[in-house]
């Protein structure tokens, strides 16, 4: 039996990889099996990202490094899938496009090119699962935490990623659920959609 692939979006604080790690339980409890996994990822190019030691680099070049990430970690969710495993995955290439044509310092990158530059390099998902939220309440979530802020965390810049990511949504058929709702209750909204794939 061949796999499914699905992605949770979303902006910083809406919930995504604890979401992600409760359906990986309820799956595999149904003696499924889940691989979840995440961009950018934790070795090789993905790990450079995560490190910082690009250091001040514009979106247009960041937005290339997660390609070159993102072809490697398609070609192992592929394998995934082909062996029969759901594949859960936090953050996909809607992520780039939201966050990398979202002005950031005066600076953003051209939506359609970075539609077309991921094209070649992107699986299609099963279902990708846009957990939204209002920026302000995000952010909320983010400081409750008591994590350190990074430079994508500002009100502004999370209100242009929130509508990029509705407007992908519309584009791309995204699975839009409301995550301001109480965790019980998003984790009821998402699984209808796995549901129907699983």
């Amino acid at each position: 039996m061949s796999g499914v692939f699905v992605v949770f979006e979303g902006i910083d604080g809406v919930g995504k990889t604890t979401v992600c790690a409760s359906v990986a339980e309820m799956l595999r409890a149904r003696g499924l099996e889940v691989a979840i996994t995440a961009e950018p990822t934790h070795e090789g190019i993905g790990a450079f990202i995560r490190s910082g030691a690009a250091g001040d680099v514009s979106q247009r070049t960041e937005a290339l490094l997660f390609v070159a990430d993102r072809n490697d970690h398609t070609e192992r969710i592929a394998r995934d899938v082909e062996a029969g495993r759901v594949v859960l995955c936090d953050r996909y290439f809607a992520s780039t496009v939201a966050y990398q044509s979202a002005k950031l310092d005066g600076d953003s990158t051209d939506r359609d090119w970075l539609i077309s530059i991921n094209s070649d390099f992107t699986g299609r998902a099963d279902a990708t699962i846009l957990l939204d939220m209002d920026p302000l309440d995000s952010l909320n979530r983010v400081g409750s935490r008591g994590e350190e802020v990074s430079k994508f965390e500002n009100l502004g810049f999370l209100e242009q990623v929130r509508d990029n990511y509705l407007l992908l949504a519309e584009m791309f058929g995204f699975h839009v659920i409301d995550a301001s709702k109480g965790r019980e209750d998003v984790l009821k909204d998402v699984m209808a959609v796995i549901d129907r794939l699983v």
